[in-house]
């Protein structure tokens, strides 16, 4: 291709391909998660572009292969035959739960990964479940519950270790999708909502602000990015805005 066609060629081309095509600082953080992390980020992105919450969740066994996965339905009229959908309890763990073949698998053995820390919902449904293990990537200042299985003794009994967000990056980035998500709901509680977001994490909130104002992740959603290039997108606003 000649290099005028070629320049005019890319001059056409969403902006967020072309920052993934010249590269740039999140590839590093995406490329560090093991399969688990990159099911559910897929699957919070999967949600982001139905409607729903951006919220993914998969069941692992010890040595972290993938053995059910699901995503939040609540604003969604359809779903899988083993999904709860278009209802406010369709949550992303509670459906991952449903869907694992528990003939098949010891609950006990699995672990549980969430791209959000659970609500109270949820954090029952994994107690309920006997998993072993809870590992969240971002923290939930709003609803978040994982600190049910310290307070609560039905769940303290349950001994389930939970593991708090392991990748600071990547849980900017994820908060980030969740702001501008609830921005696009305007719910009667989005005041008090980023209120306790922008205390917590301020840059993640204020990224998720500029996102929304810019429309970037509705335009990524219409091009059909693919997940990597959304992480790297936010990633790279984040960085700008602090």
């Amino acid at each position: 291709m000649k290099r005028a066609t070629l320049e005019r060629s890319r001059r056409t081309e969403p902006v967020w391909m072309r920052r993934a095509q010249e590269g740039g600082t999140i590839p590093s953080v995406w490329e560090t998660l093991s399969e688990p992390w990159r099911v559910c980020v897929d699957l919070a992105w999967e949600a982001y572009r139905a409607d729903s919450l951006p919220i993914g969740a998969v069941v692992a066994d010890a040595e972290g292969c993938v053995l059910a996965g699901a995503r939040n339905r609540i604003h969604e009229g359809s779903g899988t035959a083993d999904a709860v959908f278009g209802h406010k309890l369709a949550h992303a763990e509670l459906n991952a739960l449903l869907s694992l073949d528990h003939d098949a698998n010891d609950p006990h053995s699995c672990v549980l990964y969430s791209t959000t820390e659970p609500c109270p919902l949820c954090a029952g449904a994994i107690g309920m479940t006997d998993v072993s293990e809870l590992r969240y990537a971002s923290r939930e200042p709003w609803a978040g519950s994982a600190a049910m299985f310290e307070t609560v003794p039905y769940l303290r009994r349950k001994n389930v270790r939970v593991l708090v967000p392991e990748y600071g990056r990547l849980e900017t980035v994820l908060v980030a999708l969740q702001v501008e998500r609830f921005l696009r709901l305007e719910p009667e509680i989005l005041e008090p909502f980023l209120r306790i977001y922008g205390e917590v994490m301020p840059e993640a909130t204020r990224a998720g602000k500029k996102v929304y104002r810019l429309g970037l992740l509705r335009a990524m959603s219409k091009d059909s990015a693919p997940t990597p290039a959304v992480v790297q997108a936010l990633d790279e606003e984040i960085y700008s805005v602090t």
